[in-house]
């Protein structure tokens, strides 16, 4: 993946709503207070059936956490960017996030949030071969990163 491609993404989150070709889902207003690190300027809410999932303005998170070296095959952007937001966002709170998020109230378990992942890059229109890729990584290399 060139540099270059990536300055441009992150010049584009910093002015506009990055908008994932072929997404079915409304895309967060994210910005890039520095490289490797993204900013939920705007609360965003997903359905997940009949439960919503609210992700609170001012939530930090990393995109996708793809080592550098893999770039050339998959960038982080290229993931999706309401996955990874839910995704680490859950994560960070070990599937109990703080009261008012999750409307009716649950609990998720890892296994369901790495699913929920998946799904989501697939109503993001991504590949299904970097979906299975993706999937594969979160469920091998995830359990650090649970805070449950």
């Amino acid at each position: 993946m060139n540099i270059d491609v990536v300055k441009e993404f992150a010049y584009r989150l910093d002015h506009d709503r990055v908008e994932i070709a072929g997404s079915r889902l409304p895309p967060p207003v994210i910005t890039s207070p520095k490289i490797g690190r993204w900013r939920l300027e705007a609360a965003y809410t997903y359905h997940d059936g009949a439960t919503a999932i609210t992700v609170p303005a001012g939530f930090e998170f990393d995109l996708s956490t793809v080592p550098r070296v893999f770039w050339g095959l998959i960038a982080p952007f290229e993931l999706s960017i309401v996955a990874p937001l839910l995704h680490d966002f859950l994560y960070r709170n070990g599937g109990k996030p703080p009261a008012g998020s999750i409307d009716p109230p649950r609990t998720y378990t890892r296994a369901e949030v790495d699913r929920m992942f998946r799904e989501i890059m697939g109503a993001e229109n991504v590949s299904a071969w970097r979906r299975v890729l993706a999937y594969a990584a979160v469920r091998a290399f995830g359990r650090r990163a649970w805070r449950g």
